[in-house]
């Protein structure tokens, strides 16, 4: 009996002495640390070689432990990139890694903004990793990437910030009755309007062109066909041959030119009713007028 109570006491210090060291073995590797490091995680990578490179990187102490740990819980560990501290415990990076907090980065789409401009943003300014293709693949959804502010995984894909977009353009557009024309139109108001009180005027100028056959002839057309918001000049109107260019072209260009924001868009649906078919910008002024006559006589003017 008394060899039996010794065994126990003996397994029972062991089992203690094991459950010490496995639980230290799962504090931070380094507490006093205030570096922090991405960690990549691929979608198929076992928890095993998971566990390997957090130890090999410096943010667990001992793989096993933190391999054995997450098996005893049953956590599921994410693919991404994440962003720890070896000041973490191994507890800590093991719930992180199992809720799937990704790194991300805050993006924001600036109204009027072209798809190109949005891929440039994202490679130069945002070092975002998986987006090489965003601007090919994005360029037939021109218009609908609904420009505001986004949290995203720093390793999103081109196709996630698309659909992201897209899905942002359909909620924010629910109640507005939009046809492609529509759309077209609120790109051309984003990029001609100077001021919040010149998107629904400048709206009602080009739908009374169109009503009356006359081109729209707007600069941000001709602007979008040679791939830069650069100011044009006259000789641009006739030399720039694209189905873009409306000084060329009768109707709406193919497809929009430009990201609207909701101000645009809910201008381009219910344009102002008016009778002006032109008008210019001239020292933070927009002048309209109902004939080329007295446009003229305006520009000569203020300009």
């Amino acid at each position: 009996m008394r060899l039996l109570k010794i065994i126990a006491v003996i397994l029972f210090v062991g089992v203690a002495v094991i459950a010490a060291i496995f639980i230290s073995s799962l504090g931070a590797a380094n507490a006093n640390s205030s570096e922090n490091k991405e960690f990549l995680i691929t979608a198929g990578e076992s928890t095993t070689d998971i566990s390997q490179r957090l130890e090999k990187v410096g943010l667990v102490k001992n793989g096993f432990a933190f391999y054995v740990y997450m098996k005893l819980i049953g956590g599921k560990l994410l693919p991404g990139t994440y962003e720890f501290s070896p000041s973490q415990s191994a507890t800590q990076i093991g719930w992180l890694l199992g809720s799937g907090r990704y790194k991300t980065a805050k993006i924001t789409i600036i109204e009027g903004w072209r798809v190109t401009q949005m891929a440039e943003y994202f490679a130069e300014e945002k070092k975002l990793k998986n987006v090489d293709d965003f601007a090919q693949k994005a360029v037939q959804y021109e218009g609908y990437l609904f420009p505001d502010t986004y949290e995203i995984k720093v390793d999103a894909t081109s196709d996630e910030i698309i659909e992201l977009m897209r899905d942002n353009f359909t909620k924010k557009t629910a109640g507005l009755k939009l046809t492609p024309e529509t759309v077209i139109l609120a790109s051309i108001v984003e990029r001609e309007a100077q001021s919040e009180g010149d998107r629904a005027p400048i709206a009602g100028v080009y739908s009374n062109r169109i009503k009356k056959g006359m081109r729209l002839e707007a600069d941000p057309t001709v602007q979008y066909a040679k791939g830069s918001w650069k100011i044009i000049t006259r000789e641009d109107y006739r030399s720039v041959t694209s189905p873009y260019n409306t000084y060329l072209n009768d109707g709406f260009p193919p497809s929009p030119i430009a990201s609207p924001g909701l101000a645009s868009l809910k201008a381009a649906a219910e344009p102002e009713v008016h009778e002006y078919l032109y008008f210019f910008h001239a020292k933070g002024q927009t002048y309209f007028s109902k004939t080329l006559a007295e446009h003229s006589a305006k520009v000569a003017q203020y300009l």
